[in-house]
């Protein structure tokens, strides 16, 4: 199993909804959201992230974050980009991989806050059409991030199966 924290931005737009249950594989796994924790494995122990997690998020407000923008990125994932609120988060992020979680930390992977709209397959020739297709979607959101997430999935990740809240500071 594995944990990740999450943010849900409250999105109640349907055509996102279609458009990511067509090109995203984890569209009836998770609802759309910004991941500020990559996954990690259960075996560092739930009780000792929550309070590593608890000890770092107490101490953030919450802040406004504005999705608008899309881009594909080098492994063909379809984001949706964050216009604001990208310092916050990449600040949260590091904060995140620090005592517990430092080991964790993927240096290999550069951290950029998005809501993952889907992903373009590499055999079929529709990177532009794609593209096109969640442009025209206009998406211009904007939101308080005020909790995170923590969820838990089980092993073949086909279900999340806990998740508690966090609350930032208003």
């Amino acid at each position: 199993m594995i944990y990740a924290l999450v943010h849900y931005p409250n999105i109640d737009d349907p055509c996102i909804d279609q458009f990511r249950k067509k090109y995203d594989p984890q569209a009836e796994l998770i609802a759309p959201h910004i991941t500020v924790m990559f996954p990690v494995p259960a075996s560092v122990g739930e009780d000792n992230l929550i309070q590593h997690l608890a000890s770092i998020l107490c101490s953030w407000q919450s802040f406004l974050v504005h999705l608008q923008g899309i881009h594909i990125s080098s492994d063909d994932h379809l984001f949706l980009m964050l216009q604001e609120g990208n310092a916050n988060l990449a600040c949260l992020h590091d904060e995140i991989y620090t005592g517990l979680l430092a080991e964790y930390r993927r240096e290999d992977i550069c951290f950029v806050p998005h809501v993952t709209l889907g992903v373009i397959r590499r055999d079929l020739d529709n990177h532009s059409s794609v593209l096109e297709e969640a442009i025209e979607l206009g998406i211009d959101y904007r939101c308080m991030l005020d909790k995170l997430q923590l969820v838990k999935v089980n092993d073949d990740r086909s279900r999340i199966i806990w998740s508690k809240e966090f609350a930032l500071a208003e």
